[in-house]
């Protein structure tokens, strides 16, 4: 090992390429100790897992990651899957039973930014070019709802099926309510760092800086025992270092405990079309990247202890929840004068008349219309108006071209679908599922 001094911390060892990495130890270990174990006590909070919802990247459901979490005592855990939101209600309502507040994110690819670390060209086993992925975490309602957009964005992009990718420009545009870290091995900084040195790396920082706001960009350190992983942290801290950025201790989380690596060793053996015995270097080196307690991780870094409370501010900085999300039904256009709710009661009075208002079936009609009155005041309740006029708006196109057109759900077996035929029939003796579902 060569303990080589910088600007961030004096005598933090930096790695010769021919060293093993283990990891640092402070001389006076009785007073690292008591400061490590003070550190411990909640401190760090893991602020960059995926789960399975990483399809083949991630090996652990949402849920299990949420009860790792809570064995763990951890206060909170944030969830970021490979461009998607794919597992976050199912993590929410794990986190909402075991008393854990649920950061919600996404690992976005950015194109742009060069391409993700690969292993060198004379290795065997190479992986697929594909561009890099940075962590983006909601701090606000804001965030939520720019973070959706920006991955539908790039989504709808695509011609064919395929993950895609945001540029700078969707990044700029949707940037608002969310933090930003640099990522581990897949990250845009790595990518730098390897294809263009310390330059690159600061101005890829710089780039980002400007879109996400100096306060709202963290560069993220992971360590996992690895020593080509170890000389990049070191180049990183001299970034944040130059640039006045704050780092970030991040374990890169694919799955919630150590014997799960066997499973994800299986996914990318999928994703990447080899058998196990066939992969070599596509698999992770060790088991590191699984769901690491408070104490293990002030210990690994026990030289940058900014890193480590850097988790604790932005996991506090992390308002936002699925609990409020604040959605509300699109608003349906109706004439002057009229509310959706009063509007939407015409619409189904002229509908129940239709059904009804035959000679043969006038003795239907009040029992109809108190079905209805009940249905209707339940609608109103609940916001749902504009959602019903959206639906009756789709059926009046559909039955004037020709088409056919029925509802499935339990809303479609109310008796103000009846009324608008979306139902062929009715069963009085269900009543209106929506009041029970």
């Amino acid at each position: 090992m060569h303990n080589v001094a910088n600007m961030r911390s004096p005598g933090t060892p930096v790695c010769h390429p021919n060293d093993e990495y283990r990891a640092p130890v402070s001389a006076t270990s009785k007073q690292a100790s008591a400061q490590l174990q003070s550190m411990a006590d909640g401190e760090y909070i893991e602020l960059h897992a995926a789960s399975a919802f990483s399809f083949l990247d991630g090996a652990s459901q949402p849920e299990s990651l949420v009860e790792r979490a809570a064995e763990l005592n951890m206060p909170a855990i944030a969830l970021g899957d490979r461009n998607g939101l794919y597992g976050v209600a199912r993590f929410h309502t794990a986190s909402k039973r075991s008393g854990i507040k649920a950061h919600i994110g996404a690992e976005i690819a950015v194109k742009g930014l060069g391409s993700r670390l690969r292993p060198p060209a004379w290795l065997p086993h190479q992986c697929a070019e594909e561009p890099p992925r940075m962590l983006l975490l909601c701090a606000s309602q804001a965030g939520y709802q720019n973070l959706s957009q920006l991955i539908t964005r790039f989504k709808m992009r695509e011609a064919t099926k395929a993950e895609g990718a945001a540029t700078l420009e969707d990044l700029e545009e949707f940037s608002s309510g969310l933090i930003c870290m640099t990522g581990g091995d897949e990250g845009p900084l790595a990518a730098a760092l390897a294809h263009g040195g310390a330059s690159q790396a600061r101005a890829t920082a710089e780039k980002l800086a400007s879109i996400y706001g100096r306060g709202n960009l963290y560069i993220e350190l992971q360590r996992h025992q690895r020593r080509e992983e170890e000389c990049r942290n070191q180049a990183l801290v001299g970034v944040a270092s130059t640039l006045g950025l704050p780092v970030i201790a991040a374990n890169g989380v694919r799955y919630a405990v150590e014997k799960d690596r066997e499973l994800l060793d299986v996914f990318t053996c999928i994703r990447n079309g080899v058998t196990l015995d066939g992969a070599g270097r596509l698999l992770t080196a060790n088991s590191a990247r699984h769901l690491r307690s408070a104490r293990e991780m002030a210990a690994l870094f026990g030289d940058i202890p900014e890193a480590i409370a850097n988790t604790r501010i932005v996991s506090e900085r992390l308002e936002f929840t699925l609990n409020n999300l604040g959605y509300e039904f699109p608003h349906y256009p109706v004439p002057d004068g009229e509310t959706m709710d009063s509007f939407l009661r015409k619409r189904v009075e002229e509908g129940v008349l239709k059904r009804y208002g035959a000679p043969a079936r006038r003795g239907l009609l009040d029992k109809a219309r108190a079905q209805v009155k009940h249905e209707l005041a339940l609608i109103a309740k609940l916001g749902f108006a504009g959602y019903f006029l959206i639906v009756w708006d789709m059926i009046r196109f559909c039955q004037k071209q020709g088409f056919l057109v029925q509802g499935r759900g339990s809303a479609a077996n109310s008796a103000v679908c009846y009324a608008w035929k979306l139902r062929p029939s009715i069963r009085w003796a269900w009543n209106f599922f929506l009041s029970v579902s």
